[in-house]
């Protein structure tokens, strides 16, 4: 035998052997591509579409008026949401829709916003936003002070600010008794107090009015809200 011969019977060889290793690796990339592959997407996908929950985002806007706000929710999932539920304080909110996944509403109390958002997977999303830009309470009073038969104190809102022109009092003989003196720069008043008890009468700018009965020696004592009637009647009920 030859030289010749022996190189062609080797070449043999290793052509058979690199073509066991080509068909070895082709059967491993069908298997990975065709197999593996599809069967981890696939069950990706369905594990994502199982456990997928609803997301969103709400923001409450300023308040120009302090009577009413606006709230804007934006629904930020992927997978399309089958109900949204909204309430303040637990009465139902009316939404608006203004885009593509973008809701909005018109708040008039503050309290606690809740957004129930529910998947077409039946996932649930529950959203919790405290609103609170808006004024509900009256002005208060700092500062009593009784010398010399004069009432002097300070009224504050932080919200709307005090209508100084609601500012009156009353006693046991008089229903309407006029300040001494308003500074509207540091919200000091002055009353003459003639009886034992004045009465203090104050709204803000919005119409929240506080009632406070001043004593002698400069106690205040706020009056109790009166219960709503139909509150009641319906608490009965």
């Amino acid at each position: 035998m030859n030289q010749y011969n022996n190189q062609v019977r080797s070449n043999r060889r290793k052509t058979r052997s690199g073509n066991r290793n080509d068909a070895g690796k082709n059967g491993f990339l069908s298997v990975l591509l065709f197999y593996v592959l599809p069967f981890i997407v696939i069950n990706g996908l369905i594990f994502f579409l199982v456990t997928s929950r609803p997301k969103g985002e709400i923001t409450i806007g300023e308040s120009s008026d302090y009577i009413s706000t606006t709230m804007e929710l934006k629904i930020k999932s992927l997978l399309p949401v089958n109900s949204m539920e909204v309430a303040l304080n637990g009465s139902p909110v009316e939404m608006t829709k203004t885009g593509f996944k973008t809701y909005s509403a018109v708040l008039k109390s503050n309290g606690t916003l809740a957004v129930k958002l529910t998947c077409f997977n039946k996932m649930k999303t529950v959203l919790d936003e405290q609103v609170d830009v808006l004024d509900d309470t009256p002005p208060v009073i700092k500062d009593n002070i009784v010398e010399n038969g004069i009432l002097s104190f300070r009224l504050e809102d932080s919200q709307s600010g005090v209508d100084y022109s609601s500012i009156s009092a009353c006693d046991e003989d008089n229903q309407d008794i006029a300040p001494l003196s308003i500074d509207r720069s540091t919200g000091r008043v002055t009353f003459e107090l003639i009886k034992d008890n004045l009465n203090i009468t104050a709204k803000d700018n919005i119409g929240n009015e506080l009632h406070v009965t001043i004593t002698p020696q400069g106690e205040s004592i706020e009056e109790e809200e009166t219960p709503d009637v139909q509150t009641e009647d319906q608490a009965e009920s």
